[in-house]
């Protein structure tokens, strides 16, 4: 498979986002996240979904010039619409006010509907752990986006609604947790397909509810994807989605599951920011995550596991990776690219050597 610069890749995003009618500013908003998913090894949230997102610009149910205004502001509680923009922009806008806020009142609550697919989640409260606040943001999905199944049940009923929560990290990044409520994220059924790899056991079941490994199943088959805990404990990661439909569809306005559309896939996110000065001195903050992260790495393994990781390090340890070695893209994710890039006029950048 090709490989590529992380500079290149955002280089080629951008143009492509600025050509399908997007300006400067939030066409780099989009890049600079979309393959900051690729370097820290979830390419199933990165420059893959170029071709996606620029069929959805066409088809109008992406707004590729929408402005994101603020439609209820109350100091540390704002609410923002986007104007059906890609969520990179929207959710993006919404955290920067949401630290912004928590800097004045030391806790912020900002929610942001109306947007599009926001791609990775993790992204947005690592901005703010990076710049010494702590955050989590609620994602959830309607229309297109509900694709799980209720605990229990058989049909797609809800979104995989991710849940992601960033710590500042005095010795390095971030300690971040993002996950999916879903057994498995739906981009990463999409990219097993291209991949030609089944899926791990429990991920989904088919349209008759028996369980399988094949992601066509779920793909173009009618099967759904199981809750986080599968069949057996399910009930958690399916009160996990409910409760982030409760944030980010009903008090943050965006819809809930039970709000069908055809086509559009609708991510509402609820960004909730602190500033841990507020509560614990810094000092005090620093050496209580330096003891936490001591603990938890002196522990004995399992036979066969190296060392115990922690929330955030899986994606560190590929950053820096990434960065020094490139980027990889799936063959059939590169051609699908190419073509796309030719529709738009924008010359495709050459792979590393």
């Amino acid at each position: 498979m090709p490989r590529f610069s992380a500079e290149s890749l955002r280089v080629m995003a951008q143009s492509a986002f600025e050509a399908a009618g997007f300006g400067a500013e939030d066409a780099a908003t989009i890049a600079s996240v979309m393959v900051e998913s690729n370097l820290v090894g979830h390419d199933s949230h990165g420059v893959r979904h170029i071709p996606a997102y620029v069929e959805r610009i066409r088809d109008g149910l992406v707004v590729a010039g929408a402005k994101v205004e603020v439609v209820m502001d109350g100091g540390a509680l704002a609410v923002l619409d986007g104007g059906n923009t890609l969520g990179h922009v929207a959710a993006t806008r919404g955290m920067e006010l949401a630290m912004e806020r928590a800097r004045t009142h030391g806790l912020a609550a900002v929610a942001v509907r109306n947007q599009e697919h926001v791609g990775r989640v993790g992204a947005y409260p690592e901005m703010a752990a990076r710049a010494g606040l702590v955050a989590l943001t609620f994602c959830n999905a309607q229309g297109r986006g509900i694709q799980i199944a209720a605990f229990g049940g058989l049909d797609r009923r809800i979104g995989a609604n991710p849940i992601a929560a960033a710590f500042p990290n005095p010795d390095g990044d971030p300690l971040l947790l993002d996950i999916a409520t879903s057994q498995v994220a739906i981009n990463k059924i999409r990219q097993a397909h291209d991949r030609g790899k089944p899926l791990p056991e429990g991920a989904i079941v088919d349209a008759r509810g028996r369980a399988s490994t094949d992601p066509d199943d779920f793909l173009a088959r009618g099967g759904a994807a199981l809750p986080l805990g599968g069949l057996v404990f399910g009930h958690k990661g399916f009160g996990l989605a409910v409760i982030v439909d409760l944030f980010a569809g009903v008090l943050g306005g965006a819809g809930t599951a039970a709000h069908a559309h055809p086509t559009r896939l609708n991510n509402g996110t609820f960004h909730i920011v602190l500033d841990p000065a507020r509560f614990v001195a810094a000092d005090a903050y620093d050496e209580g995550v330096r003891e936490l992260v001591r603990h938890l790495h002196a522990g004995p393994t399992l036979p066969g596991v190296a060392e115990v990781l922690l929330p955030g390090e899986f994606e560190a340890r590929n950053r820096a990776l990434r960065q020094a070695r490139g980027i990889d893209v799936d063959r059939p994710v590169w051609e699908r690219i190419t073509a796309t890039l030719a529709e738009l006029g924008v010359q495709a950048p050459a792979p590393l050597a």
